[in-house]
């Protein structure tokens, strides 16, 4: 029996990324980020400054936009009602809010039209 929660990472070209997809920027280190637009085109693009980038690319390459989250790699306690983060390499502790990322982050990776990227599907 297989479990419904298993996901699978697989392998496909970035010109073929869509919104949704989770793609792991650095294979072997887990960082996994949600596809936020995939631009090919210059008409595609939603802001100048992306347009502006993509029309200078001149179709070689795809300007993926992805979530901007970043791991908190470390465990979480609470004290006088805040949640607090164990430092790191003999650091002092951190209010958590403090170290999670922003909510509107985002990142703008360039891939070749013929680059694979890892990306990762959940079973349906």
């Amino acid at each position: 029996m297989t479990d419904p929660r298993a996901a699978t990472e697989y392998r496909i070209p970035a010109v073929q990324l869509r919104p949704g997809d989770l793609v792991n920027t650095s294979p072997g280190e887990d960082d996994w980020q949600q596809v936020l637009g995939v631009y090919t085109r210059a008409g595609d693009a939603k802001s100048d400054e992306v347009r502006g980038l993509v029309k200078a690319l001149a179709e070689r390459y795809v300007a993926v936009q992805l979530t901007d989250i970043a791991p908190v790699d470390s465990g979480v306690y609470f004290s006088d009602g805040l949640a607090m983060m164990y430092g790191v390499d003999d650091g002092a502790d951190q209010d958590v809010t403090e170290v999670i990322s922003q909510e509107d982050g985002v990142r703008t990776y360039l891939y070749t039209k013929f680059e694979l990227v890892t990306v990762r599907s959940a079973a349906s």
